[in-house]
């Protein structure tokens, strides 16, 4: 059996055994390569104007050969920008996927599978933290919606984390977070209720205020304008309580 035809035979056998066992086809994003092309096309440009300012002149030849350049150049550019905004694959997962490569490729192209490997879908999908955490951790039936369940029938029996937010998991950190602020509202007034004192009304309104900006800044996703008003606002129902009182 000639070369040519086993190499089209582990290809065949690969391409297989991915769509039987797996559910994403992941891809190399050969980092090198993109850039070594990106900076060649940058020389090229740059030969191209040293060419143009010291001879003062530009022939149609010249300028044919200018524009297929920036051509390429912009092509290489949104090439990279678009493979870079693919989600990467973790270390273990990274190192599963070179393995499973020169298990059938190696003797054909030597050790050259170390790169940064990527899946099909986008690395920011605008999932808040509170909503990733409860899709992780929560039990498949609620964190899968319906949809997901018949799309991903064998993630689901595996207990593999959806990709979309159900109903249960929205509902959920919809009712955690009224849950919060209501707690961030009670709590504060009433400790400066209980056993007035204008020291520790002070302290607990100053430590209220930095835990409601954390929890504003790491637990939900939102603007910094929409986080910078949502802490003054909270800021000033806790003074207005605090002038009250005392």
């Amino acid at each position: 059996m000639s070369p040519m035809i086993m190499e089209e035979d582990d290809l065949v056998e690969y391409v297989n055994r991915s769509l039987n066992e797996e559910e994403e086809f992941h891809f190399l994003r050969f980092e090198f390569l993109q850039r070594l092309n990106i900076v060649k096309l940058q020389l090229d440009l740059v030969r191209l104007k040293g060419q143009f300012q010291s001879e003062k002149r530009a022939s149609i030849q010249d300028l044919e050969v200018l524009e297929r350049t920036l051509e390429k150049y912009a092509t290489a550019i949104r090439n990279y920008q678009f493979l870079r905004s693919k989600a990467a694959l973790g270390k273990a997962e990274t190192r599963k996927r070179k393995l499973l490569l020169q298990r059938y490729f190696q003797s054909k192209l030597n050790d050259q599978f170390h790169s940064h490997y990527c899946s099909f879908h986008d690395a920011e999908q605008g999932i808040d933290p509170l909503r990733r955490a409860l899709m992780r951790y929560m039990p498949s039936f609620l964190a899968f919606s319906s949809e997901e369940k018949m799309s991903r029938p064998r993630e689901y029996s595996e207990g593999k984390a959806p990709r979309e937010v159900s109903v249960s998991v929205d509902r959920l950190t919809r009712f955690l977070v009224a849950i919060t602020g209501g707690i961030f509202l009670v709590v504060p007034m009433i400790i400066m209720a209980l056993h007035q004192s204008k020291t520790k009304s002070l302290v607990t309104v100053s430590v209220c205020i930095i835990l409601f900006a954390l929890i504003m800044a790491l637990g939900v996703r939102v603007s910094n304008v929409e986080t910078l008003v949502s802490t003054a606002t909270y800021a000033a129902v806790l003074m207005v309580f605090l002038g009250v009182s005392n």
